[in-house]
């Protein structure tokens, strides 16, 4: 199967972070980096692709909308709003074709 294809991992994946804290209001740290790392490995091999699943958008979309509109209820979702704004930088990313490992946080890009 193909990283572009429907991936019922990352489904998994999200239900035990995005779904979790949206439901239970209980943001689980580990979860939240366990789909970003996930989600960068998909990056990198889709990084050369024109067309990207939704399924991956989507998730990508929800994790960093859950954490942001949770962020006011949920204290540990607050602490950790850094997440929402790097899974809006690998939609960036993905979305450009640039490779995740290839951009350093705070050092310019010489292009």
């Amino acid at each position: 199967m193909g990283a572009n294809h429907y991936d019922l991992e990352l489904e998994k994946l999200a239900e035990k972070a995005t779904d979790k804290l949206l439901m239970a209001d209980t943001f689980d740290k580990p979860a939240f980096d366990t789909l970003y790392n996930y989600l960068t490995g998909k990056a990198v091999e889709l990084r050369d692709e024109s067309v990207l699943s939704k399924q991956i958008l989507a998730c990508l979309r929800q994790a960093s909308g859950a954490i942001h509109s949770r962020s006011e209820y949920v204290p540990a979702a607050r602490d950790n709003i850094a997440i929402a704004d790097r899974f809006e930088v690998l939609l960036d990313l993905l979305i450009t074709g640039q490779d995740p490992a290839g951009r350093k946080p705070g050092i310019p890009r010489i292009v």
